[in-house]
């Protein structure tokens, strides 16, 4: 067994084989041959598959980097090669980067083989890319390229490795030219192309009626001159545009037995959509990104064209960067550590919303000046503060996870009350946990909506039934009421809300005073408030059924009712609910903790008239506001008092 020692043997060595590296066509049925070329254009699948790998790819930015260290790089523009990436012939050819990475991309789909010949100005680094067609190439070698020849048809250019870059593909029979994806693809080309051919000649002839005429046995006989003559005839007169619809008239009691392809027999449709998606697994495409919608959802698709990307396209932009790295860049000084890098990255981002989200929450604060927002916007700069990074007065660095909260983590001690500010109320322990209650609310929200489903599921199940014969008017009791089964679902729901959310907030609060509660002497008061707010919430339920049953289509009515009820029903009952139960679970911590006064805090930008003028105003942690609430929140104050309430207690000693 031989042993290659340089790279000198390695091309040397010159088996008595021949691969059979390429081919230039195929045969389909009845001898029909078509080159690859051919079948692209003929073959509107293949066109489709094919485009559609090399637009995409080409519409990705290909950088040069220069790898600093592992946990560094550096984007080379300046770089010889990233100018000949840039513009790889002069303007007056007419070769975009685009064009160019479109042309490399669009030969591997269709040969498997692409070429680019090395333009060079002297025995100087390159300085152009002129992409060859592949049917006009010939690599020469066995195990290893030799060479390559270029049919120019009056001459014959003999090439030296280095002379051409060249892509190519697996091939089981050649080590130096990939196989077609259209050889394996042979059979379903040749059936459409076969169904193709059958459709057009149909039309061709116009529509020609198809079909047998019979005699009967007891008509005379005919001479072929009589037998020709009736068929110049019937043609004349029967086929053709002009005598579409035409009713042909039959002599000596002939009969016409109709014979014409049948597309549904003949499968036709379905074996033109199953050529589209052998074509796309062919070359790897996911099928509702070629059109075959079939098992689309919004959802798949999605996830989908993020396959695309990294299992789809990922392999063929890995063997181009490698490729072209490979065989470019020795030609090139200051190469060393140098790599090429399809921007793949802006095509896996999410939405400018959830980029702008994530980038925010990881830097803490915002990242984009008021000029860099304008110039996305094509707005003239503005300068001045507009230049400058804004960081808002509540995120210190390393305080906090990102602009958009407003208070410390919920580990740390509750709510120390920066001072300084007039409107302040005094310095203490803050019942407010903005973050930790948006969590709370989530929460209440979810099991809300739920309760509202299974009342829907009930209501619509018996509504068909109750509103049949034409009633217009239906008794809400005769499709559902429940009332004793739905409050005590909703009772047992909302008391271990309630529950939940009063100890988290005790526990916080007493903890920051240096004490701990019980929180079973919470009970008591929070299972009768989860009575009362379940019967609230029901009836408000079944007055609002009343309506919608005496709408004119009461079952679009129950629906829209429903839908209403699980998304801004429950996400306000929520906010209410965890307002109420919060501050009351603060006011016991605070009690547990010795705490001898409560202030009350306004926390939203515009909250009511008369919680306004309760702000600031402090009193014995055992006494009502002025308002006759112990808390913000307390049911004491009526629904218009305690809705959607984002007040909260600060304690002192």
């Amino acid at each position: 067994m031989a042993v290659v020692m340089s790279a000198g043997q390695i091309r040397d060595l010159a088996p008595a084989w021949t691969p059979a590296y390429t081919y230039g066509s195929m045969r389909l049925y009845n001898n029909y041959s078509r080159t690859y070329a051919a079948l692209y254009r003929e073959q509107p699948n293949v066109r489709v598959c094919v485009d559609f790998l090399s637009r995409n790819i080409a519409q990705l930015g290909l950088h040069v980097f220069r790898r600093v260290s592992d946990t560094d790089r550096q984007r080379l523009t300046d770089h010889d090669l990233a100018r000949l990436i840039r513009r790889p012939l002069p303007a007056e050819f007419k070769l975009s980067r685009f064009r160019l990475v479109e042309t490399i991309m669009g030969d591997l789909g269709i040969y498997f083989n692409a070429y680019l010949l090395k333009v060079r100005a002297g025995p100087g680094a390159v300085m152009g890319l002129l992409p060859v067609p592949p049917d006009l190439v010939t690599p020469v070698g066995g195990l290893v390229i030799k060479g390559y020849e270029v049919d120019l048809g009056t001459k014959r250019l003999k090439l030296a490795p280095d002379d051409l870059v060249h892509f190519r593909g697996y091939n089981p029979e050649s080590r130096i030219a990939g196989l077609s994806p259209l050889e394996t693809l042979r059979r379903v080309l040749a059936e459409e192309h076969a169904a193709g051919n059958y459709r057009e000649n149909f039309w061709k002839n116009a529509a020609r009626m198809h079909g047998i005429i019979r005699r009967p046995a007891s008509a005379p006989d005919w001479s072929e001159q009589a037998r020709e003559r009736f068929r110049a005839e019937f043609d004349a007169l029967y086929a053709g545009e002009e005598a579409s619809g035409t009713t042909a008239v039959l002599e000596e009691d002939m009969t016409w037995e109709r014979v014409e392809f049948n597309p549904q027999e003949a499968e036709y449709l379905g074996g033109r959509k199953l050529t589209r998606e052998e074509c796309a697994r062919a070359f790897h495409i996911p099928l509702p990104l070629v059109g075959i919608l079939d098992h689309a959802t919004f959802s798949n698709i999605k996830e989908q064209h993020k396959h695309l990307y990294a299992d789809c396209l990922g392999p063929w932009l890995t063997m181009i960067e490698e490729d072209l790295a490979l065989q470019l860049l020795p030609d090139f000084a200051d190469s060393d550590d140098v790599y090429l890098q399809f921007n793949i990255q802006e095509k896996l981002e999410g939405s400018f919303e959830e980029q702008a989200t994530s980038f925010s929450t990881a830097v803490g604060r915002p990242y984009m000046t008021a000029d860099e927002a304008r110039a996305r916007m094509n707005l003239p700069s503005l300068g001045g503060d507009a230049a400058r990074l804004v960081t808002p007065l509540n995120v210190l660095v390393g305080g906090q996870a990102s602009p958009r909260d407003s208070a410390p983590d919920d580990t740390a001690p509750k709510g120390l009350l920066p001072p300084g500010r007039k409107d302040d109320p005094p310095a203490g322990i803050d019942g407010y946990r903005p973050e930790y209650r948006r969590r709370h609310e989530e929460k209440w929200a979810e099991v809300l909506a739920r309760h509202y489903r299974r009342q829907e599921a009930a209501v619509l199940s018996r509504l068909p039934k109750a509103a049949a014969g034409g009633e217009r008017k239906v008794d809400v009791a005769g499709v559902w009421w429940d009332e004793e089964r739905w409050n005590a679902e909703l009772g047992a729901d909302l008391f271990r809300l309630n529950n939940l959310t009063a100890e988290d907030w005790a526990k916080a609060v007493a903890a920051a005073a240096g004490a701990e509660v019980d929180p079973d002497q919470m009970l008591g008061w929070l299972s009768e408030h989860s009575r009362i707010q379940a019967e609230t919430i029901n009836a408000q339920m079944r007055d609002e059924l009343a309506q919608a049953l005496d709408d004119p289509d009461p079952l679009e009515a129950v629906k829209a009712l429903f839908l209403a009820a699980a998304t801004t029903w429950a996400w306000r009952q929520a906010q209410t609910g965890v307002g109420t139960a919060s501050n009351f679970g603060a006011v016991e911590g605070a009690r547990a903790g010795g705490l001898k006064s409560k202030t009350w805090r306004t926390n939203s930008q515009k909250p009511r008239a008369s919680h306004a003028a309760m702000a600031g105003v402090t009193v014995e942690i055992g006494k009502l506001f002025p308002n006759g609430m112990r808390w913000p929140g307390d049911p004491a104050g009526g629904a218009e008092e305690v809705a959607n309430c984002q007040c909260s207690v600060v304690f002192n000693k």
